[in-house]
């Protein structure tokens, strides 16, 4: 990117940001494919409660659901992975098993395997795992301490008020922890439930307040009964029991590879007589229910910000011109498939008041133009009559589909445009599906990335993901699942309808929505940019006697698949 600041030029004639970027050839499609529904594995097992969910080793489970088979026959039921003796078993049925808690279970999850496949996974605790508050010393505790909860359970989604006491004044780094349904969980300090948690998000608005003595919190996507705790910087407080009740369907999250990826900016050709600064904003992966673990594995420079909305800000000081200056960051991430199950019958509207996301992500934002004309009539049309949110966005996918075609060299200089001219790359599609999900009330976020290709190549792409009250977050690839293909990406899923509703592991997320953040310096001249693995509205902000300069972005390389 050459920045021109006396007077800069940083567009091209279209408008758009001049930036020198690996070129990306990605193959066109000749046609859209209608999207089918997302089929239903018939004779998968599927847990719908286990009771109790808190017990004792050794004691009695009744385990409810369906598709267990008349008989036992081959099917056994699982405590983290691992099956009970014959022996255990009371009773078989189609829709109930009996039998004894193994000694092993403390905390596990539990699920029923047959013939047909693996069920959905509920959790069981033993209940010499849940620590009670301390009496009498609770205000004596340097670290955090829960005394109660306004509900000992909640849907996905519901408000919480946690109460007790140290949680500090401002949350800054502070987090509450939910249980997380993953397999296999990251241990966090002091995670005395065995299992590894989940917390709310920022871009989500799920902190709803926060004080010395209650938090106020929704439930996070990817929570599961078990335990609840607040973490500060100066501890994690004993674990609370939360139930997670009345989901309406099932997530998972399945299988798992770690990513050691890395990217650098170079920064050239500067003309400057005097005190300077180039400010670099680099995103990183994003830590959600689906993508874990996200840690720094190395830096060419110490950040200004680490970590201030998913983004790590540098300063670049007193540049001289002919030296080529440089950063890179290096980082590992672990990265889960996602398969969904939601009962659409089921899904019930948000109480009043609604969470914070339904005002936020239902509105329109610099990034996504839910409410402009023409997305708003796709939207009616798309959606009709339609009230039920999951039916909603099944029904503006396939109409996106029909409407749009993928075209990975179409880079329309709006959204809105790309629907007028019915084609878009894959920014374009998922901005329009948020968008037009958004125009019909449904919560929704484009997400920016990469896929990662069978010889460890990350290509940039884009995706979304919409929200559904109970349930979480639901995503969805309108490109693969429209049959359209990014550069060498062979799609994991052969059934491209199975991208509605459930992800491979092999989308890495750099940004949900739009990372927006203010200029450094006052007199700070920023450039901005599009089609990258991240949306944000700042990546440099020059500040000084600079006149010009240019800058170059690496792709995401993948230095590691584990």
């Amino acid at each position: 990117m050459r920045v021109g600041l006396s007077p800069p030029r940083k567009t091209d004639r279209h408008g758009r940001p001049r930036v020198l970027l690996v070129s990306l050839a990605l193959a066109a499609i000749a046609s859209v494919i209608a999207i089918p529904v997302a089929r239903d594995h018939a004779n998968k097992p599927s847990v719908i409660s286990i009771d109790p969910p808190i017990g004792e080793p050794g004691g009695m489970l009744l385990i409810k659901g369906r598709h267990f088979g008349a008989e036992r026959g081959e099917g056994k039921v699982q405590f983290d992975g691992a099956s009970p003796t014959s022996s255990a078993y009371v009773s078989w049925a189609d829709d109930r098993i009996e039998l004894r808690i193994p000694l092993y279970a403390e905390s596990s999850l539990v699920h029923v395997v047959t013939e047909a496949g693996r069920s959905n996974a509920r959790m069981f605790m033993s209940r010499a795992l849940l620590p009670s508050s301390p009496q009498g010393s609770g205000s004596r505790s340097l670290g955090p301490t829960v005394e109660s909860l306004s509900s000992d359970s909640g849907v996905v989604g519901s408000l919480l008020t946690v109460k007790g006491l140290n949680f500090g004044s401002n949350r800054g780094d502070s987090a509450v922890l939910f249980t997380w349904m993953g397999e296999t969980a990251i241990q966090t300090p002091n995670d005395e439930s065995g299992r590894g948690y989940v917390q709310p998000l920022d871009s989500s608005g799920e902190y709803e307040s926060w004080s010395d003595k209650e938090v106020r919190v929704r439930v996070p996507d990817g929570a599961v009964t078990g335990g609840v705790a607040i973490r500060t910087a100066k501890g994690t407080s004993p674990v609370r029991y939360f139930q997670v009740v009345d989901a309406p369907g099932t997530k998972s999250f399945i299988g798992r590879k770690t990513y050691a990826l890395s990217s650098f900016v170079t920064i050239s050709r500067v003309q400057a007589t005097g005190q300077n600064s180039i400010y670099i904003w680099m995103p990183f992966p994003v830590d959600t229910p689906s993508q874990r673990g996200v840690k720094a594995l190395g830096r060419t420079a110490e950040p200004l910000l680490p970590d201030y909305r998913g983004l790590s800000a540098y300063r670049l000081a007193d540049l001289v011109p002919d030296k080529l200056a440089s950063l890179g960051q290096d980082h590992l991430v672990q990265v889960y498939g996602v398969e969904t199950d939601v009962k659409a019958d089921k899904i019930k509207p948000p109480p009043s008041p609604s969470p914070n996301l339904y005002t936020t992500l239902t509105a329109a934002d610099p990034l996504v133009p839910s409410s402009d004309p023409a997305v708003i009539a796709f939207a009616k049309k798309a959606a009709g009559r339609e009230k039920n949110p999951y039916r909603i966005a099944q029904a503006t996918l396939a109409a996106l589909a029909s409407a749009v075609r993928y075209d990975p060299a179409a880079q329309a200089e709006s959204p809105a445009l790309a629907l007028s001219a019915g084609k878009a790359d894959s920014w374009d599609m998922a901005i329009l599906y948020a968008a037009a999900l958004r125009a019909s009330g449904v919560p929704a976020l484009p997400v920016a990335g990469v896929v990662v290709d069978d010889s460890r190549r990350a290509w940039r792409h884009a995706w979304a993901e919409f929200y559904v009250y109970g349930f979480g977050w639901v995503p969805v690839d309108p490109v693969l699942a429209s049959g359209g293909d990014v550069g060498d990406f062979s799609a994991p899923f052969a059934d491209r309808s199975r991208y509605f509703g459930n992800m491979d592991d092999r989308h890495i997320a750099f940004s949900r929505g739009l990372s927006s953040v203010d200029r450094i310096t006052p007199d700070g001249r920023t450039v901005s940019a599009s089609r990258r693995y991240s949306f944000q509205n700042i990546f440099e902000e020059a500040a000084g006697s600079i006149k010009s300069y240019t800058s170059f972005w690496s792709d995401v390389e993948i230095t590691g698949v584990y």
